[in-house]
């Protein structure tokens, strides 16, 4: 059996998705199939990926334009499958080599598992924002739409996926696509998730990096990717994940602190303002007073 199918979908990235496929090939350790599932795609797209099909695991699925993200185009493909995990990379991130060996490592004891949620941003700073899927705890956030974890660096068990009431399917205009997949999971009987301790993909946050063109979005993932292979980058990396742990933790005292700040100066407002509004009544309650005293 291949160890893992790594799915990417697509729609208009035609000039990065290469970068997002060579990387998902190029795993240590672990045997892949990739899966690039379009989503009414241009010529262009067909193009690059023809030429990314002379590797034999690369295997495309041409759809007409779905509703949506063209959700239930991934279902049908993962209906081919044939790894034992699926690995989910969108179009224009980058898994690091090492990825789908530490996902199957965590899916040893869990059914779901994530590598550490952290983005780049086009300052080239790593950002990172704590997420634990083990945690009943995140598991009510994601429920009550306070946050969740992207599409990049997700994985699961197939066995898993098929036991899921849906699978990928249409989601409602209101609710983000992956947050939408996920809550399935939180509902599996018996459910296991778990987060990585380690960064195993790049995430290039598209809140970030929409306002470049898709040329020197090109030009930062081929150097990110190149980067990403060489020897060291792995320990460069740890070090740039703990930086932006210790920012994480100093943002969320700061943040906690004005929260603080913000009620005690609420309560201060409401008490005065209580004061003040009995002071107005005085007389009213003297007047009733007497009338009281006078029955």
């Amino acid at each position: 059996m291949t160890d893992a199918t790594i799915l990417i979908p697509t729609h208009l990235h035609a000039v990065l998705l290469p970068y997002a496929v060579r990387s998902a090939l190029d795993q240590r350790g672990a045997s892949v199939e990739v899966f690039v599932v379009g989503d009414g795609v241009q010529d262009a797209t067909r193009t690059v990926v023809a030429e990314l099909a002379a590797d034999p695991r690369v295997r495309f699925f041409d759809f007409p334009k779905g509703e949506r993200y063209g959700e239930l185009h991934r279902h049908a493909a993962l209906a081919e499958a044939a790894g034992r995990i699926v690995c989910y990379l969108e179009d224009d991130d980058l898994l690091l080599p090492e990825h789908v060996a530490e996902m199957e490592r965590l899916i040893e004891t869990a059914d779901f598992a994530h590598s550490a949620a952290a983005w780049i941003e086009d300052t080239g700073e790593l950002v990172y924002r704590p997420w634990n899927m083990a945690r009943p705890e995140y598991a009510w956030l994601m429920r009550y739409g306070r946050g969740s974890i992207g599409l990049s660096g997700a994985a699961h068990t197939l066995e898993a996926y098929r036991r899921l009431p849906h699978g990928w399917r249409t989601t409602p205009p209101e609710l983000p696509t992956d947050r939408y997949m996920w809550l399935q999971w939180l509902d599996l009987p018996g459910f296991r998730g778990v987060t990585s301790e380690r960064l195993t993909h790049l995430h290039f946050a598209e809140h970030q990096w929409r306002r470049f063109g898709d040329e020197e979005r090109a030009a930062a993932l081929a150097e990110w990717l190149r980067r990403s292979r060489e020897p060291g980058f792995a320990e460069e990396l740890d070090e740039m994940l703990r930086a932006a742990m210790r920012r994480a933790g100093e943002d969320f005292r700061i943040r906690a602190r004005e929260a603080e700040l913000t009620l005690e100066a609420m309560e201060a407002t409401r008490t005065w303002r209580v004061r003040r509004r009995f002071a107005e009544l005085r007389p009213l309650r003297a007047l009733l007073g007497r009338r009281r005293e006078g029955r």
